[in-house]
């Protein structure tokens, strides 16, 4: 028996270990296998984790769900010292009136000891191109709103970077074992496959139900909507809809960085020339070290890779504009990624997520790439947080068109003699601009300009305040008294 101070070594019988990236297919899959009565995987259960009360809730009602007893309450760290005594003691002997039971993880930092203690018989490795792994990722930022909670746990471009990196290098390892390889790609277009993957794991046929994202609420309805509840290929390829921008470079960055993983899981290489090298979050040929300390990514407090990121730029600029907006603004967030911005402010600011495409029910849609910006008539403030060097090659037409609004903006920049060495065409920017070009792109838009050169690094802020505006309700840049 399990008591509250320590597990046992009691049998598990886990069958099968469903491993991957997010965003891959995992969880349609998990529930492929996941049958009443008969088979149940548990979702990204965080046996070995600390407590959670959304995972505790969303486990409970899956157990229930699936016609086991985990009891008439919840789990609480008051009564027990881990959720894996919790398990050991509560839910491991449900699952074990089972004929088939086994887990899902996309978060593989405890693999090795939950094998360990729970050994799978059979593993199903999922993958997916990596470029709609990154899109994908950011779009259910968006609408889970995961961006940013407590101050403490980011959900932003910064932690999606390195969520696949670190993840790219232990599947790498974990591919070492024996497993089934499944595809997104093909799963969603192969029905034969989904039938194999339902033999592998020791099942008869697939599951009509989909029990995890039933056991999520409502955070996963707009997955079920999307799909009508059935598999289907529509986010098949979804990097070639993506529009140019901050989103599609960070997804291009992404690919070059890892190409091993491309080669190894038969998805289009990038071209040689194109790699990016020489980077810590790269995989060292012939070691299984994971050099990405990943728990990291979540606090706001870590810099990130030594080597210039924008998607961590773009987090020190939200980082140090959040607190300096008046009581009362009205903020339009241009091609904003993830709304990471809103869960930042404090109360009685607002936030306008706007982007290129649609990433959550509160998002303005808008092709920004094209110059054409949406109408905003209660906005009081423009921001242009690392989307400058981004969105037209010709920055003073841009800057032209932003003027329009006749709205105060914060914006940041990376002026090229901050950026000596930095191959910029590799971050995904599309012009270049020295400090001189910049103010003088700026006052000919006709802006009055504020700017703190250097303030977090190569970065630098502006306030730019439209000539015919009097007193703006904007704060000066991170940095500008």
């Amino acid at each position: 028996m399990t008591s509250a101070t320590g597990p046992t070594d009691a049998p598990t019988g886990m069958a099968i270990a469903i491993m991957g990236l997010m965003r891959t297919g995992s969880t349609l899959i998990t529930d492929m296998l996941s049958q009443r009565g008969r088979s149940l995987i548990l979702s990204e259960p965080n046996i070995l984790g600390m407590w959670s009360p959304n995972t505790v809730e969303r486990i409970h009602q899956l157990a229930i769900n699936n016609g086991l007893d985990p009891g008439p309450e919840l789990a609480t760290p008051e009564r027990w010292l881990r959720y894996q005594n919790y398990f050991d003691a509560v839910l491991l002997p449900q699952l074990a009136k089972l004929p088939l039971w086994g887990v899902k993880y996309v978060d593989l930092t405890d693999w090795r000891q939950t094998f360990e203690r729970y050994p799978p018989r059979r593993m199903i490795l999922t993958v997916r191109d990596l470029r709609d792994v990154v899109i994908s990722a950011i779009d259910r930022i968006g609408y889970l709103n995961l961006a940013f909670y407590g101050r403490r746990y980011m959900r932003d471009e910064g932690w999606v970077l390195t969520n696949i990196a670190y993840n790219v290098h232990e599947l790498m390892i974990l591919r070492q074992r024996p497993h089934l390889l499944a595809r997104y790609e093909d799963v969603v277009r192969d029905p034969e496959l989904r039938q194999r993957i339902v033999d592998y794991a020791g099942l008869e046929s697939m599951a009509g139900t989909r029990e995890n994202l039933a056991a999520g609420g409502f955070s996963r309805q707009w997955e079920l909507k999307k799909h009508g509840g059935t598999v289907t290929a529509q986010s098949v390829g979804r990097y070639a809809s993506e529009p140019p921008g901050p989103v599609k470079a960070l997804a291009e960055r992404t690919w070059r960085l890892l190409p091993e993983y491309s080669e190894t899981f038969g998805f289009e290489l990038p071209p040689p020339e194109s790699w990016i090298r020489g980077h810590e979050f790269q995989r060292q040929p012939g070691s299984d070290t994971n050099p990405i300390d990943y728990p990291k990514s979540e606090s706001g407090l870590w810099p990130g890779p030594t080597r210039l990121e924008p998607s961590f730029q773009l987090r020190h600029a939200r980082l140090a504009l959040a607190k300096r907006l008046p009581e009362g603004a009205m903020a339009i967030d241009l091609a904003c990624g993830t709304p990471a911005l809103s869960a930042m402010l404090p109360k009685g600011r607002r936030h306008i997520p706007v982007d290129m495409a649609q990433r959550g029910q509160r998002y303005r849609v808008a092709p920004l790439h094209e110059g054409k910006f949406p109408k905003v008539p209660e906005a009081t403030i423009l921001l242009a947080l690392h989307v400058l060097e981004f969105l037209d090659a010709d920055l003073p037409r841009l800057l032209r068109r932003l003027r329009r609004y006749d709205l105060p903006i914060v914006a940041t920049y990376h002026a090229t003699e901050d950026t000596e060495g930095v191959d910029r065409a590799a971050l995904g920017w599309i012009n270049h601009l020295s400090r001189e070009a910049l103010l003088a792109a700026f006052r000919r838009a006709g802006f009055a300009v504020q700017a703190r050169w250097n303030a977090d690094g190569p970065q630098s802020f502006f306030h730019l305040r439209p000539i015919s505006v009097e007193k703006p309700e904007s704060p000066p840049p991170p940095g500008v008294d």
